[in-house]
């Protein structure tokens, strides 16, 4: 059954609720840090948290749809729309974006989209949980600085007003990441010290966000041919989006146009990790945050991980991370 087309403007229309990606400096808000719940026939519930400051708006968001959902917002924005994916599956194309931001659990990404008309897809039944950050233009603009290759790139698209997302496709949320954002989540001061505190840690994750896209500095690794380089580099970021895929060798091989050898020798060369020790760590930091953020059970984020057996994944866990699933979920810190 074809999905049902629903615009942006329809929703904030039929049950009135803040616009995620508004920001406007001159607005003064209640922060009450409460939960509000919304219904539509076709899109479903949304509970949500908003904050509103005079140059940032931060929504802890969550969508349980009713159908299969074809959401389109043709409406112009001129803020920073940062997401941090913690549940569920969204498909996401943005005008002007040669390529989609597919969003899954522990993943995220920063967009600007100046001419509206993205599309957002989602399944029937699908639970999705978002912590979204709206920034204004100038704002983002002024704080970025000019610095590096990053925040000039960046800046020259802000400066022409055209449409760009921090990486191609997503990254996943760091444990620093994901503890600033509980932090947020769970703050329970109240008045200006909340204020203070929320805007305070908003940056901090900005900045860890934006180092992350930056990325370590490409330094040549002896005797590597810079078009390999390249090659690796861009296999890395496919990683990154798609570590909960198997693969083989080969499959990585064909994936970035080098031979076997290449692939092995040269991703530890310039990453210090095997291909495979990448992989590895990708899934049990995944493993970490799901363990310790959500309410899935050890024998759910084995499952998550493809392994067969709990117990095969405890044992790695534990042989990985030093301490049982069991520990993490009963609140344990990773040393």
């Amino acid at each position: 059954m074809a999905a049902t087309i629903i615009h942006s403007a329809d929703i904030l229309d039929f049950n009135p609720m803040p616009n995620p990606q508004s920001v406007n400096p001159k607005v003064r808000v209640q922060n009450t840090g409460e939960f509000m719940t919304r219904f539509h026939p076709k899109v479903g519930e949304m509970k949500f948290k908003s904050l509103l400051f005079p140059h940032v708006h931060v929504m802890n968001l969550h969508w349980t749809s009713y159908e299969d959902v074809e959401l389109h917002d043709s409406s112009q924005v001129d803020t920073i729309n940062i997401n941090f994916h913690m549940a569920g599956r969204l498909d996401t194309q943005f005008e002007g974006l040669s390529h989609e931001l597919n969003m899954r659990p522990g993943r995220h990404n920063l967009v600007f989209s100046p001419e509206g008309g993205d599309t957002n897809r989602v399944a029937e039944n699908e639970s999705l949980e978002m912590f979204h950050i709206s920034l204004d233009k100038a704002y983002f603009s002024d704080i970025i600085g000019c610095d590096d290759h990053w925040s000039e790139r960046v800046q020259e698209h802000l400066f022409r007003n055209r449409p760009f997302s921090g990486i191609t496709g997503t990254a996943g949320i760091t444990t620093q990441m994901a503890g600033l954002i509980k932090e947020v989540k769970q703050c329970d001061q109240q008045g200006t010290m909340r204020n203070l505190m929320v805007q305070s840690k908003i940056l901090e994750l900005l900045a860890l966000q934006i180092d992350q896209f930056r990325g370590p500095e490409r330094q040549p690794a002896p005797g590597m041919p810079a078009m390999d380089r390249d090659r690796l580099y861009q296999l890395k970021n496919v990683l990154d989006a798609r570590f909960l895929e198997d693969f083989t060798l080969a499959e990585l091989s064909r994936m970035c146009l080098l031979n076997e050898f290449k692939v092995k020798k040269g991703f530890k060369d310039l990453f210090g990790t095997t291909v495979f020790g990448y992989l590895r760590k990708l899934r049990m930091d995944y493993a970490e945050r799901l363990l310790r953020d959500s309410s899935q059970s050890v024998e759910e984020v084995s499952d998550l991980l493809g392994y067969e057996h709990a117990q095969h994944f405890s044992v790695a866990f534990k042989k990985y991370m030093g301490i049982n699933p069991s520990q993490v979920r009963m609140g344990l810190k990773v040393a």
